[in-house]
């Protein structure tokens, strides 16, 4: 019998002294929750001597359970050290945990999800097994996106063989499975009708159930771009495999910067879904708005006082031109009446950039290519700053491997050059941009052209480096815009936003009041240095270059 439901065992006790109630296949029933995996483990490991079940059953490695993710408690993370357990921390660890079931997961639901990723990882079709326990438990403490909840799903199970007794099955290697979930924050109503209204989740869902399988399948026997999505769900819930089981993690406590190896490697990842999409339409002879009528349609810069996204921009660009007033270097300057006046002409030419151009060649594009829906492999932990210089190769600073791209809400079918703007401006400054930029552009198109000629297509005919070239100069504001308008939420500070993201402020007065926007960004501006230091930076290069330089 599985520890969870031995009465003799340590973990049998604290189920029957806190009343903790058990689900799973076992015969004991199921019932409301489970014990974290990560307590299993450490329990397990402090009885070893009273169970056959392997102390690491096989494929449970640090990276499928929270106690090596951001999420871990610190008496998690010493049980991950060996030193002795504690009923208080498993208890402290239970009351992270959130019910399956009010997220809108069954038990059924999970027993797919264990099928599939048997299918597509390990190309087991007919494997059998018991799912002995699961929990789900919060991502992060903080809240870490507007669109959606974030949580791991921890899985036990045991492989069902079948020269094995039922007795003996129940001393069989126990198995630990990790993924990750993204569910629609109906906890903030005001917040889940804006992600309703905007259809961010029926996008990504549409997008992962059609389109993105498809295209995963072009680019197979390569690295991938995106992670695969095991279950969809009503409209409000996706489960994808967790890359940090893959050896993918985020990068933190870097501002939302990229140095010029991240941002290396993040461009030539968005090259493999860019050059996805073009080999897609080679192949077919078809666009893949045709292909995949509606999957990408607009649902972010649509231009109509009925939708909520323009109410927010409009918001947004009052905000802003609060802030200009409060930098040093036009707050006195006798053309701060001119700037003023232009600056909303200048953002609002996000509306044409956002559609599908009727010059260049259009692909799928990300459109989100913030910092946190970005994830990068190592060979060893990562150590290199924020814009450092490319010589960070030389000087033993750790580079990163490979990229993915996470979170598909706001996809769009756009030019290329659209997406590169966006990752290179997100993740840098104006200094940074001026000694890199050109090199970013060239390894970009070099990935694109390598991943074109693996499918014996020749990127000479299929995009120019003259027609990339002249998309880039045309996109390069929209970089720039983009970066205004993310980082309008991204940096604002969290004593600002997390009241936002919880429910205890009212989010929809972020997006559809005007002073009540104006009024967060500008005490932004002046509580927080990277805040202020950052739009200093983005505003400055968008007039200098787009308002008193003509650039447009």
């Amino acid at each position: 019998m599985n520890l969870l439901y031995r009465p003799s065992s340590i973990l049998g006790k604290v189920a029957l002294l806190s009343g903790l109630l058990t689900r799973g296949n076992d015969r004991i029933g199921t019932a409301l929750c489970t014990v974290p995996a990560a307590s299993v483990r450490v329990l397990a490991r402090c009885n070893w001597h009273r169970t056959r079940s392997s102390t690491y059953p096989k494929g449970a490695t640090s990276e499928h359970l929270p106690i090596s993710s951001a999420t871990a408690s610190a008496p998690e993370a010493r049980f991950a050290t060996g030193n002795t357990c504690s009923l208080s921390s498993v208890a402290r660890s239970i009351s992270t945990m959130v019910d399956p079931a009010a997220l809108g997961l069954t038990e059924e639901d999970v027993e797919l999800i264990v099928k599939r990723y048997l299918q597509e990882k390990r190309d087991r079709y007919n494997a059998k097994f018991r799912v002995l326990s699961y929990h789900v438990k919060r991502l992060s403490e903080e809240p870490i996106g507007y669109l959606g909840d974030h949580y791991f799903l921890n899985v036990v199970l045991r492989e069902k063989m079948v020269h094995y007794s039922a007795e003996e099955e129940e001393y069989a290697e126990e198995e630990y499975l990790s993924f990750f979930l993204k569910i629609l924050p109906e906890q903030v109503p005001k917040l889940a009708d804006y992600v309703r209204e905007m259809g961010c989740f029926r996008k990504e869902i549409q997008l992962y159930t059609h389109l993105i399988p498809r295209l995963q399948d072009v680019t197979i026997g390569t690295k991938p771009f995106a992670p695969r999505a095991y279950l969809t769900k009503d409209e409000k819930l996706l489960v994808f495999e967790n890359l940090k089981a893959e050896g993918y993690r985020m990068l933190e406590n870097n501002k939302s910067l990229l140095d010029f190896a991240h941002l290396e490697v993040a461009l030539k990842t968005v090259a493999k879904l860019h050059a996805a999409s073009l080999v897609l339409e080679e192949r077919t002879k078809q666009s893949i708005m045709k292909l995949y009528s509606g999957h990408l349609n607009e649902n972010v810069y649509i231009d109509d006082d009925t939708y909520v996204r323009k109410t927010n921009l409009d918001n947004a660009i009052k905000a802003l031109c609060e802030l200009i007033k409060r930098i040093d270097k036009y707050r006195n300057s006798d053309k701060l009446d001119f700037i003023l006046a232009k600056f909303p002409e200048v953002i609002r030419r996000i509306y044409d950039f956002a559609r599908p151009s009727t010059e260049y060649r259009n692909v799928f594009n990300h459109g989100d290519l913030w910092n946190n829906n970005l994830m990068f492999k190592y060979d060893e932990p990562e150590t290199s700053a924020p814009n450092s210089d490319p010589v960070s190769r030389r000087t033993g600073q750790l580079i990163p491997t490979a990229g993915i791209l996470l979170d598909y809400q706001l996809s769009r079918y756009a030019p290329p050059a659209l997406d590169v703007f966006t990752v290179i401006t997100l993740g840098s400054e104006s200094e940074f941009r001026a000694k890199h930029q050109s090199t970013l552009l060239d390894a970009y198109y070099e990935a694109l052209r390598a991943e074109l000629a693996l499918n014996q297509l020749d990127i000479g005919q299929i995009l120019p480096r003259s027609e990339f070239d002249a998309s880039c100069d045309y996109y390069e504001l929209a970089g720039l815009v983009e970066s205004c308008l993310f980082n309008m939420t991204i940096l604002v500070p969290m004593e600002i936003a997390k009241p936002l993201m919880d429910g205890s402020a009212p989010f929809d007065d972020f997006i559809r009041d005007e002073r009540t926007k104006v009024r967060l960004i500008v005490e932004s501006f002046e509580i927080d240095a990277t805040f202020r230091h950052r739009f200093t930076d983005i505003l400055s290069e968008i007039i200098d270059k787009y308002v008193l330089g003509g650039a447009i």
